[in-house]
């Protein structure tokens, strides 16, 4: 395809800057760093991320599958809801926190935050002698892995054009490939020994992958700092530096970051969606007070936040030419919904599994990170087909098409009569990956292509952040779906109120029990009923994204940044129907 190729231009994709507007000192210098680095030096940045990858990957390809056995020993596993909320608000409200370090100092600076945060959990989680402790690690872990995600993908759109993007994030997601399977052996063997472990080696295993990468940001920044380099861009003074004492130099860091909005989400999504997982805790559930006050006073904070962001606010989390953009505004809300019905099946995929299958340990995690596996496998393929066609679309509308039929699959393994099959599980999850991946890439590459450099961290961080939210919300809602029917369908097909509420308790008891035994028969027969809901809630929110999907914009993915500078910017001007028109006539152009 031609490079030379232009299309009409959108008013809402339309961005004009003041050439003299001072950009944030972090931006200028990923900038200044961009012009002065050749290919090889940038060649050599991205084999340092490969590297910090590859543990990033071992860890989220094992240390999920401790959750289940951390809170077991703690006789607390329907509590897995609850933290993977926590994990998801906390790990998400960062993340603007984190882009705005980044923008406001250097993105070496914000690795090293990141990185010591990372340990801090792991070291908690490993020595937790109760739930509590253990999920305080578990938050600092998902702040960890929430900032390594985040700074990895703003770095890697700093470095490369947009034809190239989906390529090199599907490159960098290729560790899974392998992790995938030596995580059925490492899993195997810690949960037979103690699962302390698996948290514990990754307080030692990080911090040596991440020092080459950011050794050598900060290498980078240092050459840029001494007039090593000659570049064009001028780097702004840090404006909090000058202040004359400390108090004050605070206070100006937390509201160019909107720390107070930021607090005001944060704990305005946490009241509304924890009730959702603890009110079965709670005397009375819904009817107790402290259920009913959470909630309303959830919902002020909600208002509070809004009125906050739109009139109060001096440094917004994302200034209005963003929120406004239609481009924006559809990535966001695919990602929301593609999350929110993503947890719906995900949350208790993997306890579903080790019930309702006879597999070993080993063969039960290889079975967990297959969706992983195929999103990793297809990334790649994904990523050399954007760059052919230069578009990205139709490919998002074929993934999330995919979706829906590997869900359906879902649905399906919960009706049979003679329980699920392996086969259908496996075909299952590789049609998920292979929808969820070309999804998920579309939406990333358009969101990054719909903004110039200078909103480009915050636009990843607050897409992000809104993705976390519908994850939340998911997580919510199957929480409370959870608990409200899982211990009915025991009690129902166990018959006896008190095995049915130890199993409830500990999927490890469950998974004890002798394969085609009557408990085992009634557990897995209680554990169908219930995801069948989870699984039909997913399916439905994904009709939602594949609607929205064919509203989305299809830049041309060209040698810039993006596709709203530079000479091959690229606008639009077209109501909103004519998306879908055009794409029917012309779906890869």
């Amino acid at each position: 395809m031609s490079q030379d190729f232009k299309e009409p231009s959108l008013d809402s994709h339309t961005f004009e800057h003041d050439t003299e507007e001072q950009k944030p000192r972090g931006v200028a210098r990923i900038e200044a760093v961009k012009q002065t680095l050749d290919k090889r030096y940038i060649l050599v940045l991205i084999l340092s991320l490969y590297l910090c990858s590859w543990t990033y990957a071992l860890d989220s390809s094992t240390t999920y599958s401790y959750q289940p056995y951390a809170t077991s020993q703690f006789n607390r596993h329907s509590m897995l809801s609850t933290l993977s909320i926590a994990n998801s608000i906390i790990g998400a409200v960062c993340k603007p926190f984190i882009a705005k370090i980044s923008d406001m100092t250097s993105r070496a600076v914000a690795y090293m935050f990141i990185l010591v945060l990372y340990v801090i959990g792991f070291v908690i989680a490993a020595c937790s002698p109760t739930i509590s402790a253990y999920v305080i690690g578990s938050v600092f872990i998902a702040i960890g892995q929430s900032g390594i995600d985040l700074l990895n993908s703003i770095l890697v759109a700093d470095m490369t054009p947009l034809k190239w993007r989906a390529t090199v994030n599907g490159l960098l997601s290729t560790p899974y490939l392998c992790t995938t399977w030596v995580a059925g052996y490492i899993v195997q063997n810690i949960t037979t020994t103690n699962w302390r472990w698996g948290y514990g080696m990754f307080a030692i295993i990080t911090p040596a992958a991440l020092i080459p990468a950011i050794g050598m940001i900060f290498w980078m920044d240092h050459k840029i700092n001494y007039g090593t380099f000659k570049f064009n861009v001028k780097l702004p003074q840090i404006t909090v530096l000058k202040s004359k004492d400390t108090l004050s130099k605070i206070k100006h860091a937390l509201i160019e970051i909107d720390a107070l909005g930021l607090i005001l989400l944060g704990f305005a999504f946490s009241l509304l969606l924890l009730p959702c997982s603890l009110y079965s805790y709670a005397k009375g559930g819904w009817h107790n007070p402290s259920m009913i006050a959470m909630e309303v006073v959830g919902g002020i904070f909600l208002i509070m936040y809004t009125i906050h962001e739109i009139w109060i606010a001096p440094y917004p989390m994302l200034p209005k030419r963003v929120l406004l953009n239609r481009t924006f505004i559809c990535c966001v809300i695919i990602d929301f919904c593609y999350q929110m019905g993503g947890y719906f099946w995900l949350l208790y995929f993997s306890s579903y599994d080790l019930v309702v299958l006879n597999l070993s340990y080993r063969d039960w995690t290889y079975l967990n990170n297959t969706e992983t596996m195929g999103l990793c496998s297809f990334g790649v393929i994904y990523g050399l087909l954007f760059r052919y066609f230069r578009r990205y679309k139709v490919f998002q509308v074929f993934g999330s098409s995919i979706r829906l039929i590997g869900l359906g699959l879902m649905v399906h393994s919960t009706k049979m009569e003679s329980g699920p099959s392996l086969g259908v599980i496996v075909a299952a999850l590789v049609l998920t990956s292979i929808g969820d991946c070309g999804d998920a890439m579309g939406t990333q590459l358009a969101a990054q292509a719909c903004v110039p450099h200078v909103d480009l961290a915050s636009t990843i961080s607050v897409l992000s952040l809104y993705t976390s939210i519908g994850a939340g919300v998911g997580q919510a809602i199957v929480a409370a779906v959870w608990a409200s029917n899982l211990p009915k369908r025991l009690t129902e097909h166990v018959g006896d109120a008190t095995r049915a509420l130890s199993y409830f308790e500990s999927v490890t008891v469950i998974y004890a029990l002798p394969w085609g035994s009557d408990d085992r028969i009634a557990c897995i027969k209680a554990y169908q009923d219930v995801c069948y809901l989870l699984f039909c809630g997913a399916l439905g929110i994904s009709c939602v994204c594949w609607i929205v999907t064919l509203f989305q914009t299809n830049f041309y993915l060209g040698d810039g940044l993006n596709a709203v500078e530079g000479e091959q910017k690229e606008d639009y001007n077209k109501k909103w129907y004519n998306y879908v028109f055009d794409f029917v006539k012309h779906p890869l152009r």
